[in-house]
This record gives C-alpha cells, structure tokens and sequence, in this order.
C-alpha cells in the first residue's frame, strides 16, 4: 500500500465523518432527502473505493490484468456513480459548520475568477472527452506498461481516470455543486452511447484475442509466484475484456433508459393514452366494405 492509497483512505475517512454528521442533522430535521436507501447508496459507494484502493487488488493489478480492470469497474461503473446518487455533496454540505456551508454557498454563487475557470474547464462535453481520452490511454498497452511500473504511479493514473469518470457522472446523475444548466437528456443519452462505444472498442478485441496485448502481464506471468492463481495470460486478457464489456453495457446502456424515461415521465409521456374514437364501428370496417355500414 503505497502514500497516495493512504491518502484516499484519509479523504474516504473525512467524507464519510461529514456525510454521516450531515444526514443526521437532516434527519433531525425530518427532511425526507435524508433516507435509508440514500444512506446504503453511499456505504456502497464508499466500500467500492475503499476495495480499490484499499484491498489486495491494489497489488494483484501487477499480476493481473483483470485486476486491473476490476478497479476500473469498481470505481468508474459502481463507486463514483453511487456517491452522486446519494447525493454525498449536499448531505457532505450539512455536516459542515455553518460558517463552512455558508461560505461553500457562497462561492458556488460567486462570479470570481475562480467560480468562472472551474466552470469552463468542466463543461459537459470537455468532461467526456477528458475521459474517453484517459479511459483510452490507460487501456493503451504501451502506457499501461510504463505506469504499471510503479504502483505509486499506477495509483495516481488511477485517480486520474476517476476524477475524469466523476466529471462525467456529476453531468449526468445532475447531483453534486451546480455549477452548471442542467444537461439536456437527449445529449445525455447520445454521450452515454459514444462512452459505451468506446468501451465496446477495447473490450472486444481484448475478450476475444487469442495473444497477449501487454508485455508486463507475459513478464509478470512468468515470473509469478506458485502460491497464485495459475491463470493463463489470455484467459486473463479476456477475463478482464470481458469485465469492461459486461460491466460497462450494463451501466451504461441501463443509464440511457434511466434517463430517457426521466424525459418522457417530464413530458407526461410515461403512459399508454389511446387517440379519441379509436373503436369507433367506422374505424372497424374491414376498407372496402365502407357501403355496408347502416347509418
């Protein structure tokens, strides 16, 4: 476990102090947004991360590929989605002081120079490039090699690739400081389609190949201790393809309907409404027996 693991642990430690301290005193307050199930969502959230960055999979990762993509599925798919559905800023808000939440509300409703680079730099579409952009390089076997050289390193591309995911999902949950309009659905749903796409493009190729793509996991294979699970190279390439694939369709092709059901049900479009007169004895008339009808 390596200075920055223990600093995610220490940042995990503090949110949870505040998350817990604030939907208490919501609580206390019989506010309803403090619930039971708002409250699992974020111990989930909190267990994703801690077993990423907590658990034998931060060293298993240099043994295994599919390790590997495990913590990506863990904190990109499960964990970081999780904590924007329990809303963990605006509960986080309420453990605060009040001299502390005071002076958050301020700064979300300044107009300083600060208030406007944040708000530039993390627009809809800069947030999904961001991330197809580190999801695609640390994937690249090339750069997966080099930053798996260092766990150090590989820990902090690894926190790079969440803080991009967390960009891309305070967008599209719309939860968290707002800082921005909200997203529209359809755009929503078409930049979902094109993280998914991408996805599909590395996970394929890897859960079907036939020869290893990363030159560290064959050095790794041989080298591996007799004590560890004698997994061949390929099965665990394809494994770890499979992870990204499956896991990835499912989040992310459930999140489109998620969110175009959210339209429809803003449009009153989420239920069966028959046009008038639709069994009207006209409309029943087989055409071309129109003259037998009696009026």
């Amino acid at each position: 476990m390596n200075i920055l693991s223990l600093f995610v642990g220490l940042i995990l430690a503090t949110v949870t102090i505040l998350y817990l301290r604030g939907w208490l005193r919501l609580r206390q307050r019989k506010v309803s947004f403090a619930n039971l199930p708002r409250l699992i969502v974020f111990v989930f959230a909190v267990a994703m991360t801690a077993i990423v960055f907590l658990s034998p999979l931060n060293w298993l990762n240099q043994e295994y590929f599919s390790a590997r993509v495990a913590q990506y599925v863990l904190l990109c798919l499960f964990g970081i989605p999780a904590f924007f559905i329990s809303c963990t800023f605006d509960v986080m808000l309420w453990g605060l002081p009040t001299g502390g939440r005071r002076a958050v509300g301020r700064w979300m409703r300044s107009k300083g120079a600060l208030r406007r680079s944040v708000h530039s730099v993390t627009r809809p579409w800069l947030a999904m490039m961001l991330f197809i952009a580190v999801f695609v390089a640390w994937h690249d076997s090339q750069i997966a090699g080099w930053l798996l050289t260092d766990n150090l390193l590989h820990t902090a591309s690894l926190l790079a690739l969440g803080v991009a995911a967390m960009l891309v999902w305070w967008h599209l949950i719309g939860t968290g400081p707002r800082l921005h309009t909200e997203l529209s659905p359809w755009l929503a749903a078409i930049a979902l389609l094109i993280i998914e796409l991408t996805s599909m493009s590395i996970a394929v190729p890897l859960a079907f190949s036939t020869e290893p793509h990363y030159a560290h996991y064959v050095a790794a294979f041989s080298a591996r201790d007799r004590l560890l699970p004698q997994l061949s190279i390929v099965d665990d390439q394809s494994l770890g393809g499979g992870l990204i694939w499956v896991a990835g369709s499912a989040v992310y092709l459930s999140s489109i309907v998620l969110i175009l059901n959210r339209l429809f049900a803003r449009h009153g479009m989420d239920g069966s409404s028959p046009l008038p007169g639709w069994d009207d004895d006209e409309r029943m008339i087989m055409p071309g027996l129109e003259h037998r009808v009696k009026k």
